[in-house]
């Protein structure tokens, strides 16, 4: 993973969260402690460790960190680590002013090179490539027909010995050696976009295949749980799908012959097992077809695939809804609306057709029409145990009240969806009571919170969010005294009318944490609600608590360590 292009290799959202950590100052450590080797301590509901190893070319070869997130997987806790390192080599780069430099006796390459006659030019590159097989290997990609059979045979080799270099002796590609493992496929794809760059759409898609086939055995024996050779995969498809839209609306033969190879190689060997690719291809091809020739033999490959699902996936339905909509928009193309219409009706089981069918009967004001498909689709999901699509139902109901000025439903599902914990529609339900109704309805909202919480983090965020809303302070702090650990959450809400009783939560806190605390990092939490203590107003009460501290434990040495550092 390239440190410069982190964004690409990182779920939005733990980026997302890994920026507000850096920028809020949760990194409370970092120190290269080795050539490239970081490691850092980051401030979360604990204190934890990071770990980062930069390779040669400074990409990111292993990152880890001891929180207890998906193992292998990022978490915000490295994103924030990650860019802070970007961040700190950027600033190096930038403050190394070669002008303030003493004079170098580097030789000027660029200058020595100019001088030297083509024979010699020639000679020396021979004499390299003989020499460093890296060389050799980016001299064939420069030079081979990108389109010949002996060059894409090359690329293959280039990318297995890669992919070599980096297995172990069973041929297995450990997390920590992926991100070199796939070195060759990145140099290739660098040949295939400067082919498509050249107007050569058709040799820049048959070296994405290359790759996409190698890729797809390295998948079979690595540790991807970065998702880079995932990522290399999908560089591919995005490549081939971009052709493919591009060649949609293009004179023969490229068109033909385009559509020719995405259903030969939807089906190649090294695809077999990963449907959702052989879908993404047929897929490109639906673009390409023109006349009922093409029709028919894009539609035996989709057969195919369809009847491959029925015997081994698991994500048989996933890849039938997906087929389906595929043949919708070949429908469409060929058949026209009122055919496509016919074929979305008849597939309702689908979510996705379902969905259309409603919003297409809500564009034509057929509310009723509308109203009955998403009580189907609720039914259907509820027995089937799928509540993520039953909220999406209920949702298409809420609107369809709405248009319907049907208020007293309105009001019942805003309700329900409040009370689970949903804050969006809160104020949509304000709004549909007067003043006078509106008392009793909040307290039988708040009522409802109270008694759905159990551990539902979305109905007990909504619920202290509407206590802070509405300035309830002492429900707020009566909520506190029962979760004692969230007034450092939520004592900036309290303290100006209620100090000494937040004082006391944050000491009966902090003196349970001191309790069960063994080690540093959790000395380190502690002392961490400390100086929350004393941010909040309450130095008097956190000096009593060290002074404490150091009369309890005198035996800790690490805790009185960490006591000392605090200044209050």
């Amino acid at each position: 993973m390239k440190l410069k292009v982190i964004e690409n290799s990182i779920d939005p959202i733990i980026l997302e969260r890994g920026v507000r950590y850096r920028e809020n100052g949760h990194i409370l450590s970092i120190e290269e402690v080795g050539p490239g080797l970081y490691r850092a301590e980051v401030e979360g509901n604990e204190l934890y460790d990071v770990e980062v190893q930069l390779g040669s070319r400074g990409e990111a070869v292993y990152t880890g960190c001891d929180c207890p997130y998906d193992m292998g997987a990022i978490c915000k806790h490295v994103a924030a680590v990650l860019l802070e390192i970007r961040d700190e080599l950027s600033q190096r780069e930038t403050a190394s002013d070669p002008s303030k430099s003493k004079p170098s006796s580097k030789v000027n390459l660029t200058d020595e090179l100019s001088k030297l006659s083509k024979e010699e030019l020639v000679a020396l590159l021979v004499h390299f490539s003989k020499e460093i097989k890296e060389v050799e290997q980016i001299l064939t990609l420069k030079f081979h027909d990108a389109s010949s059979d002996e060059g894409l045979a090359q690329y293959i080799k280039m990318i297995r010995s890669y992919v070599k270099m980096n297995s172990d002796r069973h041929g297995f590609v450990s997390y920590r050696n992926v991100s070199s493992a796939v070195t060759g496929a990145e140099l290739v794809m660098e040949k295939a976009e400067e082919e498509l760059e050249k107007g050569q759409r058709l040799s820049a898609v048959k070296i994405s295949f290359c790759i996409l086939h190698e890729m797809g055995e390295l998948l079979r024996s690595c540790d991807d749980s970065d998702g880079i050779v995932g990522g290399m995969i999908q560089q591919c498809l995005d490549l081939v799908h971009d052709v493919a839209c591009d060649l949609e609306s293009n004179s023969e033969p490229d068109r033909s012959a385009m559509l020719q190879l995405l259903l030969k190689e939807a089906f190649h060997t090294n695809l077999e097992d990963w449907s959702e690719w052989q879908l993404s291809l047929l897929q490109s091809g639906a673009c390409l077809i023109k006349n009922d020739k093409e029709r028919t033999e894009w539609e035996q490959q989709v057969v195919k695939l369809e009847e491959k699902e029925k015997r081994n996936s698991s994500y048989g339905s996933y890849i039938a809804e997906n087929v389906a909509k595929l043949r919708y928009q070949v429908i469409q193309k060929f058949d026209g609306e009122e055919q496509a219409m016919k074929f979305l009706q008849d597939h309702l089981e689908f979510t996705a057709f379902r969905k259309m069918a409603i919003v297409t009967a809500m564009e034509h004001q057929q509310y009723d029409k509308a109203l009955l498909l998403a009580e189907e689709g609720e039914r259907h999901d509820t027995r089937k145990g799928y509540p993520g699509l039953v909220d999406q139902w209920k949702r298409f109901r809420y609107d369809i009240y709405q248009l319907t000025h049907q208020v007293e439903n309105q009001k019942k599902l805003a309700e329900e969806f409040v009370v689970s914990g949903e804050y969006s529609y809160y104020e949509q339900l304000k709004e549909l009571f007067s003043k006078d109704e509106w008392s009793s309805v909040y307290e039988r909202i708040l009522s409802n919170l109270e008694n759905n919480q159990r551990g539902n983090w979305r109905v007990d965020s909504l619920y202290t969010q509407l206590l802070i809303e509405e300035k309830e302070t002492r429900r707020l702090l009566n909520y506190v005294n029962t979760h004692k650990s969230y007034v450092v959450d939520f004592y900036k809400h309290l303290v100006g009318e209620h100090a000494e009783e937040v004082f006391g939560l944050f000491v009966q806190h902090i003196v349970e944490e001191a309790a069960r605390a063994t080690n540093r990092k959790a000395y380190q939490k502690v002392c961490q609600i400390i100086r929350q203590l004393i941010k909040a107003k309450g130095s008097v009460h956190a000096e009593k608590l060290i002074q404490q501290f150091r009369l309890v434990y005198p035996n800790r040495a690490a805790f009185m360590d960490e006591l000392q550092k605090i200044k209050s």
